[in-house]
Formats: structure tokens, sequence, C-alpha cells
């Protein structure tokens, strides 16, 4: 408490009585008046008195100028200066002095007659410490009588301290760490499949995804990330639909076994250089700006994997990795990196080949390099080249799991070597209408004797609405070509004889700043770019939940 039941005050008894001016004595019609005033105004006693003794004795959060306060801000303002008058008094409190014995006078002889000395140098005069002001029992008994005009009021905000205090300590016992921060995402979706081949599987699933993301940082400028995740959301890219095409942004089962999907570690080299370092769940597309803004989170974004971006940045396949992001200017960017892909083996349950194999290193076996130009033309729109160099030992992921089954493995699972071009641009229509586009080609090679090469193309245009219909709410539309093979030198029988056409759309309404829910729709003409294979529908709906 900063003031005793009573008016009386710590200490009140040792203030001595000073001969400063002090504040002019209160009748008891103005204490009255104070009492039951619902307001206190500029010109009544209790706001004049309380503004002299803060300037008198320097109280902060003293009411200035002529502003009106309500009986509960006069006290938040009343329990600052009784605390500064409280600490000042206990501060001089006087203390005893011991008597000293006196000796007696001894006998005194002449000093022996020396040589003069010179006088010492004058020692250098220290302005004396600024002297606080003693608190006279007449101001003491005008803030006592604030104090029994406001008891009440002061007691509300001696609460309101009390538990703000307790709330304080007890976060303090509960906080996890001083350097790291829990971000945590769980995705519920029901989604079910229309339409495509006689023999698709046509129920309705139930399946969900959860991350639990620690971001530690010791510097306040690095970052170090721990995901652990959990899903259980099959593929329709198998039996049900028969296809790569129809797979959801957040696809991927491990039957909900929670384990390390990404361990990364950022630095500054410089203000505009920044490194990463992946030992597992290395992703392109979250280290780098990948055009595609409104559309790119798996949870919040595009339903599908195409359309939430370019083919391009899901290569390294969520493996190891290092990389460069240098700012030449705010206008122009350059991304360099290496990445060991998690490239899936032949068998039953077999281990990918991973960074960590001794077998293959993190040279000898399937590699990428990435690099990509941004130039920012100006603040609402970005352009971007992009180029991949890839090699895989058993010539998948090479359309990072979109597109036909050709294009993702044209050589029938002989080592590949492949160079992958996109041009990619976003263009800020207005301040909520964003459209971006992409468009890429990768031209393979068949590391064989035999030899051989294909080309594959992809293309995707997309448009966001954001904020509509509420804030925080976006519509979003996706229309293009998942990746195709026109032209396969190796194996003639790997090639896509038709065209197909991704029609997707969205809307992510916010609920809460903690969840998300998303209706989608997939309308996907000639599936595997076969027109012999009737139109694919894919619904959704994704609950997203964000902690």
């Amino acid at each position: 408490m900063v003031w005793i039941a009573g008016g009386s005050f710590a200490n009140a008894d040792e203030a001595k009585t000073s001969t400063t001016a002090s504040v002019t004595e209160a009748t008891a019609e103005q204490i009255e008046r104070a009492t039951q005033a619902t307001e206190i105004k500029p010109n009544d006693w209790a706001y004049r008195t309380l503004q002299a003794l803060g300037s008198k004795y320097s109280c902060s959060n003293t009411p200035t100028g002529d502003k009106t306060l309500s009986r509960e801000e006069f006290a938040t303002s009343l329990n600052s200066c009784v605390q500064s008058i409280e600490q000042l008094v206990a501060r001089r409190k006087p203390r005893r002095i011991k008597k000293r014995r006196t000796a007696p006078p001894a006998v005194v002889t002449p000093p022996p007659v020396t040589p003069e000395v010179a006088p010492p140098d004058p020692v250098p005069v220290v302005p004396p410490a600024p002297v606080e002001p003693e608190v006279s029992q007449q101001d003491l008994d005008q803030l006592k009588q604030l104090v029994q005009s406001f008891s009440t009021e002061l007691q509300a905000v001696d609460g309101r301290i009390q538990a703000l205090d307790a709330k304080v300590a007890k976060l303090k016992d509960q906080s996890f760490s001083t350097t790291t921060k829990l971000v945590g995402e769980a995705i519920f979706a029901v989604t079910g499949l229309a339409g495509g081949p006689a023999t698709a599987t046509r129920n309705t699933i139930f399946s969900d995804r959860v991350r639990l993301n620690f971001r530690s940082s010791f510097t306040g400028k690095d970052l170090l990330l721990v995901r652990l995740q959990s899903r259980n959301s099959n593929s329709f890219a198998g039996t049900p639909s028969g296809t790569n095409m129809t797979r959801l942004g957040f696809e991927g089962s491990e039957e909900n076994a929670t384990f390390i999907h990404r361990l990364q570690y950022q630095l500054p080299l410089a203000a505009s250089t920044k490194v990463f370092i992946e030992a597992v769940g290395s992703e392109f597309n979250d280290n780098y700006f990948n055009f595609n803004p409104e559309h790119q989170a798996a949870g919040t974004g595009a339903v599908t994997r195409f359309g939430r971006f370019n083919p391009i940045y899901r290569l390294s396949n969520e493996g190891a990795g290092i990389g460069v992001d240098h700012k030449f200017s705010p206008n122009l960017g350059l991304v360099v990196s290496y990445a060991v892909p998690r490239v899936p083996q032949a068998g039953v349950n077999p281990a990918p080949e991973t960074a960590n194999n001794p077998g293959t290193g993190i040279f000898n076996g399937s590699n990428v390099i990435f690099s990509q130009l941004t130039v920012k033309p100006s603040e609402d729109v970005s352009l971007g080249l992009a180029y991949a160099r890839t090699y895989t030992t058993n010539g998948s992921v090479i359309s990072g799991n979109t597109g036909s089954a050709f294009a993702n493995n044209p050589f029938s699972g002989a080592p590949t070597s492949a160079n992958h071009y996109s041009v990619l641009g976003s263009v800020n229509l207005s301040k909520d209408v964003i459209f971006s586009a992409w468009g890429g080609v990768t031209q393979a090679n068949r590391e064989t004797a035999a030899g051989g090469r294909a080309e594959m193309w992809n293309y995707a245009g997309t448009l966001a609405f954001k904020d509509f219909g509420s804030k925080g709410s976006t519509l979003g539309f996706v229309v293009g070509m998942q990746p195709r093979i026109g032209l396969n030198t190796a194996v003639a029988t790997r090639v896509d004889r038709d065209s197909s056409l991704h029609f997707e759309t969205f809307y992510k309404y916010k609920v809460s700043d903690n969840l998300f829910i998303t209706p989608g729709l997939l309308l996907l003409t000639n599936p595997e770019h076969n027109s012999n294979i009737p139109t694919e529908y894919l619904g959704t709906i994704r609950t997203t939940f964000v902690f």
C-alpha cells in the first residue's frame, strides 16, 4: 500500500516543518465538495492542491493544463504523488548523533621553526549536490485531506496495481524462455473428390496438420528455427484421383507421428546480407520472395499444391541446404542457394536419399543449385528471374511433385540432370488487389550412356482481393497449366499428348486473429494432360488455428 488507512503517513511524525511556502489550507466545504464530486476540474481545490504538491516535490504523473479528470484518473495521479512524498520523508529521517567524550586539554609546546614551504595548489571546488526539499507538516496535512477525500478510488488503484504485479509474477514463472518464442499452427480439413477416371475413389476425408515452431534468437538479429510437425493428410495423387495435379497445399502423411520437420539457422553477414543454414526442411519458398504473397501459405493461402507458387521453389524438397540473400539496394536483390533434396527411393518404405547419407554425402548424390534475381521498378511492381540446376539419382522430384507423372520423372527412374528457368512477376493493381504470374521451362537430360533429353513447361496467373467481404479476409483465384512434358527423345511414350488447365478459387474468411476458415474448389480439365480422363473436381473446407 502507498498510503495507510486513517490518513497517517509513515515517518510523518519525523518530518520537519519547512519555511517554504505550502498549499493554502482547505476549508471543510472544499473537502466535502472534493469527496462528492464526480469530476475534478482545474479550478477545484483538490486539483490545485495536487498540482502545487506535485510541482514542489517533483511528483510524476501530476495533472497539467486544464483537462478535467475523472475521480479514477485523479486518484492515479494522487497515488503517484503519495509514493514520491513518502519516499522523500523516509530518506530525510533524522539520524541520532552519538556524544563524543571530551578529552582534557593537552599541554601545547611550540613547534620547531621550519623553513617556509610554498602553499599547495588550491583544491577545485565541487558544486554541492542538490538538496531535496523538506516536507512540511502543513503539506502532509493537505495530502492527508486529499487521501481521505479519494480513499475509495485509491483503494481501487492499489488493487489494480497488486493484481498487475501478480500477473507479471505469474508470467515470469510460466515463461518458456527469455530467448525462444513458440508459434503454432493447426489445420483441420474436410476434402472430397468428384469426377475423374472410373477407378477414382470418391470418399470424403477429414485430415490434419500441426506445426510447432520454436523461434530462438541469441543476438536479436539471428534466428534459430526448430519446427515439430505431425500430419495425416493422405495424398490424392494415388488411387483416388490418379494424379499429382490434385494435391492439397498442406498434404503429406506420417500418420500423425511427430518429427523435426525443419531445423534452420539464419544470421546476418551484413546489414543487407542474410545467410540461411538448414540441416533439414529446406524450402526455397519460405526463405526467399516467391512473387505470390497472398497464395503462398499452406494454412491461409491457395488450397492446392500448384496454386501456392512456382514449382521451381519446391526443388529443395525439404532437404538440407545453405543460401545467401543479398540486397544490393531496396530495389535489387540476388539469391544463391545450394541444397541436397530428400529424394524418395524405390522399394517398400525406403529411407529417402538425404545429406547425412555416407554413401552420397552432400556433393555426390542428388543436389540443387538455385539462384534468383529480383527487381522492383516501383513500390507496386516486382519482377524476377529464377534459375536452378538439379541432379537427381533417380530422376524424380524434377517438377516439384506437381504436374503429370511423366513431367515428374521423364526417364523412368534414370539419373537426370536439368536446367530450370522461370520468369516471375507480381503487381499491386490497387491497395487491395494483387496480380501475380509465372512461366517456367525445364530442360532435362538423361545421365546414362544412351542419353536423351526432355522438356517440360508450366505457367499460372493468380489474383487476390484482400479485405474482401471483411477485414483480413481474402478472395483468391488461380488459372494455369501444371508441368507438362512436350518433348522426350529418350522415352517416346512418356510424353503428354494433351493439355490440362487448372482453375482454382478459395475464400479465406478471418474469424479472428487466431482462426481462419477457407473453402476452396479446384476444377482440373484433362487430368494428367490426358483428354481421355474426365474433368476432376476437388473441394475442401480448411480450418486453420494460429497461436
